[in-house]
């Protein structure tokens, strides 16, 4: 029997994906060079499916989850008559719903499978975001929050897991930085919006502009996630032909178990407890819960921080587009090297470096200039921490359960401390902010420390496993089984650093 019939053939159930996945493909009928060129050719069609088609629904995320701070500069707050902390209220209970939400969505990705997950689950975010546009007092729009919030864990934290069927570990922060630097797309996007509606919309058909923003921002995330159904596809072991010829499904196939996606169960228990305990998991939690405070309050107060700087309502909006701008180059440019080097814990500290001199900057001083030169620094240092911390994350987790939980964990963990970011920013505290630049320069800080920790850490047992079982011949992980529960302590398994 040659490779290309030892393909499984297309599947539709879950059951099915599972026992696809006990079958490796045998390609030693190709020899070395013309099977580089077929897995070069399979990279491309996923990138060109995959890549922009997850970007766009991150961006289309991001804007529904952080408009309400564009909106908040019209006349939300006095139409729903928002007294005291209702506002932050609304703010908090999004990231109630996205937390209780995170780890069950991870688990649902491979048992209901990708396409139908995200789709599903993006329809109802984007019903629960136009609904905050319908809604007339301080309950609606705190019950429309905490859903938006829940929705959204079929999208954010399950993306990244979703690529590492697909992708190989050096492979991997790229990709997830093209997915994830579309929120740095949509914060240039979302000002220029709110400009644009806030601006030309208010009254219109006897809707306030704030309302017609919910409206227009959410619109097509139903359409997109409709759209989900039929272009996303779900795993290596269930494509069909008509995207990818039968040696690039063998190819897909090898390069997923070469990964150590070899589990031939939906959920393990071992693996899930494997996640909780793994010291060097909370260590990256402790990461991206410092970027998590500091990243939840920028990304829905920029706007208000750049007005109380002295600009008008609809300036700050504009100038709210350059400091995503600059943040999106260079999420690319450091996720790209990230990659090539394979070196995660040296890029994080790099960056939150970064931001901890955007927000000294916002604090030493009171000249306009240096605070929004702060401002943009601390978008260049906290978005790329994003992509290069879920990298780091998958990739030193094995098997589907384990990095499935892992992963939910971290961005979890991150979001419990979202609610002190959006806690912060109080307005009696304008136009300087320092209790809330303060508290996010201390997280960034205990972001930083965190990444060299971890990376030392790692290194550490790197070499105990190189000293004891010699230095690996190659990055092949598809002897890792998932009955001898080793995982992520097989002798052959080196942690990315």
């Amino acid at each position: 029997m040659t490779a290309v019939e030892k393909v499984p053939e297309k599947t539709q159930t879950a059951g099915e994906v599972v026992a696809a996945s006990t079958e490796t493909s045998d390609l030693k009928d190709y020899d070395e060079e013309t099977r580089k060129a077929i897995e070069r050719r399979l990279v491309r069609k996923i990138d060109l499916r995959v890549i922009p088609w997850v970007a766009i629904l991150y961006l289309m995320l991001s804007l529904d989850r952080n408009n309400i701070g564009n909106a908040r500069l019209g006349t939300l707050e006095a139409d729903l008559n928002l007294v005291g902390n209702e506002y932050y209220t609304a703010l908090t209970i999004f990231f109630a719903g996205y937390v209780i939400f995170h780890v069950p969505s991870n688990l649902m990705v491979k048992w209901v499978l990708p396409s139908r997950w995200i789709s599903g689950t993006m329809i109802l975010w984007g019903i629960c975001s136009i609904c905050q546009a319908a809604t007339h007092n301080a309950a609606g729009l705190i019950a429309c929050r905490f859903f938006l919030g829940a929705f959204e864990t079929g999208v954010g934290p399950s993306t990244p897991l979703f690529l590492s069927f697909w992708y190989q570990r050096e492979e991997l922060a790229l990709r997830v930085a093209l997915y994830f630097g579309s929120s740095t797309i949509a914060g240039a996007f979302s000002g220029a919006i709110a400009y644009g509606v806030l601006g030309n919309l208010s009254g219109a058909h006897g809707l306030a502009g704030w309302r017609w923003l919910f409206i227009i921002e959410a619109a097509p995330t139903i359409l997109f996630g409709l759209l989900s159904f039929v272009i996303l596809p779900d795993l290596p072991e269930t494509v069909g032909k008509r995207w990818l010829t039968p040696e690039e499904k063998a190819v897909a196939i090898e390069r997923s178990h070469r990964s150590g996606n070899t589990d031939t169960k939906r959920f393990d228990l071992h693996q899930f407890i494997a996640a909780i305990i793994d010291y060097r998991n909370w260590l990256a939690f402790i990461i991206y819960i410092g970027l998590n405070v500091a990243l939840a309050s920028y990304s829905v107060f920029l706007p208000t921080i750049i007005r109380d700087l002295g600009f008008s309502a609809l300036n700050a909006q504009l100038l709210s587009i350059p400091p995503y701008v600059a943040a999106c180059v260079l999420v690319f440019l450091v996720s790209w090297n990230s990659d090539r080097t394979l070196q995660r814990g040296y890029h994080v500290a790099a960056v939150s470096g970064l931001a901890i001199i955007g927000y000294i900057f916002l604090l030493a001083t009171e000249n306009v200039g240096v605070r929004y030169a702060g401002a943009v620094l601390v978008a260049c240092g906290i978005y790329p921490i994003i992509p290069l911390t879920l990298s780091w994350v998958s990739n030193n987790n094995l098997g589907h359960t384990k990095r499935g939980v892992a992963i939910a964990l971290t961005s979890m963990c991150g979001q419990c401390f979202s609610m002190l970011g959006t806690q912060i920013y109080k307005t009696q505290d304008s136009p300087r902010y320092i209790r809330g630049h303060a508290v996010c320069l201390v997280f960034m800080c205990l972001a930083g420390i965190s990444a060299i920790t971890l990376r030392f850490l790692l290194k550490r047992e790197n070499d105990r496993r190189d000293r004891e079982h010699g230095i690996p011949d190659s990055n092949d992980l598809s002897e890792v089984k998932s009955g001898d529960r080793l995982y992520d302590k097989h002798p052959r398994f080196r942690y990315a650093l």
